[in-house]
């Protein structure tokens, strides 16, 4: 396939175009420069379109207030993993293909998780506060080695997560849909989260949303959690009934966590889970770097040689 317009960041085209006109010297772009909405005689000739990762969250909505007036778009490609937001399911409902960067975030987002688990363990949070108020306090550790780890979603992210905590010596068991047999952990089927919660010193959520993972932690869940456990949660935050998980927090049940997403984002600054003083919060960036920009591109680059050769794309959600 030849002749494609592609409308995609300024930033974008300038990371990328070279390596997509090397694929397809006939391709044109229509640029969004800065987070003005783009009004050029083209838009009707648009057919594919790229959600970079530059664009999220400052020009997100200039983006897709263009995209949504490209009549002619068989095509959009987004740097995220998750396409579960009501603007995806507008834009599949017009017959557009939609494919993700499903797995390029992966490293960057575990990579967190360890920091989340590492910090907990070595009391960052009160450590923090003790140096911003010059108190010298020690306190005893706890090493991760034999700390048992439950993950809730075993795809590219829980996969990676189990694969770097097994490296620091701590027992891993994930939770899947269903068991393939190629999982770099234990792994149970989803029926027997009650047993994973009464095992694990620290769950995990990487799942996506779903309606089955919709408010799947509710007070109940909690509940069920080992006291002390800590909850860490870099999946969606709609999966998390966040008034439980404050009070189980609150209550002492939860000895912490560490969340970088959440059921409305930013996190109101009424939320009792920013003061709560074992409570780890990032602001939904835990696969926002450099490297997870560069692999989402080259999803894309490597979806769009697929599409100008009349392959199937990887990736569709």
């Amino acid at each position: 396939m030849s002749g494609s317009i592609l409308f995609c960041t300024d930033d974008c085209w300038d990371d990328c175009g070279d390596r997509l006109v090397a694929i397809d010297p006939t391709l044109e772009v229509v640029r969004l420069v800065g987070d003005e909405v783009v009004t050029s005689t083209d838009l009707d000739r648009v057919n594919i379109a790229f959600y970079s990762a530059d664009a999220w969250p400052g020009r997100a909505t200039a983006f897709f207030t263009t995209l949504l007036n490209l009549p002619n778009l068989k095509w959009l490609q987004t740097f995220s993993a998750g396409t579960d937001r009501p603007i995806f399911g507008r834009i599949r409902d017009r017959g557009i293909i939609v494919t993700s960067g499903t797995g390029a975030a992966a490293p960057s987002i575990a990579h967190t998780v360890m920091l989340y688990l590492l910090a907990l363990s070595r009391h960052l949070p009160a450590v923090t506060r003790d140096q911003a108020s010059g108190i010298w306090d020690p306190r005893e550790s706890v090493d991760l080695p034999g700390l048992k780890l439950g993950i809730v979603g075993l795809g590219a992210i829980g996969v990676e997560v189990a694969r770097l905590a097994d490296a620091f010596g701590i027992d891993v068991i994930g939770l899947r849909r269903s068991v393939r047999g190629d999982e770099p952990c234990t792994t149970w089927t989803g029926d027997r989260l009650p047993e994973l919660l009464a095992w694990a010193d620290a769950i995990a959520v990487t799942a996506p949303l779903t309606d089955a993972t919709r408010g799947l932690f509710d007070e109940a869940v909690f509940a069920e959690m080992k006291p002390g456990a800590w909850f860490i949660n870099v999946g969606r935050g709609e999966i998390v009934d966040e008034v439980a998980l404050a009070d189980s927090l609150g209550s002492g049940h939860l000895g912490g966590a560490g969340l970088d997403v959440f059921a409305v984002e930013p996190l109101p600054a009424d939320s009792p889970l920013w003061s709560h003083p074992n409570v780890i919060v990032t602001p939904h960036s835990s696969g926002s770097t450099e490297s997870a920009r560069r692999r989402s591109t080259d999803v894309f680059v490597d979806n769009f040689r697929r599409f100008t050769n009349g392959e199937q794309l990887i990736n569709i959600t």
